[in-house]
């Protein structure tokens, strides 16, 4: 395998911690039905879905595409991958839990203008 251990932990984690964010969404925001799906560059909400759907899918989506990578990274031979596959898995790891965060602080934003 051509991930270190250390990284592999680092994915599980990452994993976890998406996945409890869903469900702390979920919960927290039981109230609502429908949460917002897209934002405008102001931090508006301009699309809505249903709360479980929008709870869930980017924990999910995200989690996937990090295990598909670390999959993709233990079994593509050395030779054939373009540079550190560990390096790229801290970006994502970084990237993806930096922008779950970001969805989370404006998903409170407008859940504080409903009442």
């Amino acid at each position: 395998m051509n991930v270190d251990v250390g990284t592999l932990a680092g994915v599980g984690l990452a994993i976890v911690l998406l996945m409890l964010s869903g469900f702390w969404t979920d919960r927290t925001y039981r109230r609502f039905d429908m949460l917002p799906g897209h934002y405008d560059i102001a931090g508006r909400a301009t699309r809505m879905a249903p709360r479980r759907m929008m709870a869930f899918l980017l924990p999910v989506l995200f989690s996937a595409m990090m295990a598909t990578f670390v999959i993709l990274a233990g079994v593509l031979p050395r030779d054939m991958q373009n540079g550190d596959p560990e390096t790229g898995l801290w970006v994502m790891i970084v990237a993806f839990l930096g922008a779950q965060a970001l969805v989370l602080w404006l998903l409170g934003r407008w859940a504080s203008r409903q009442g």
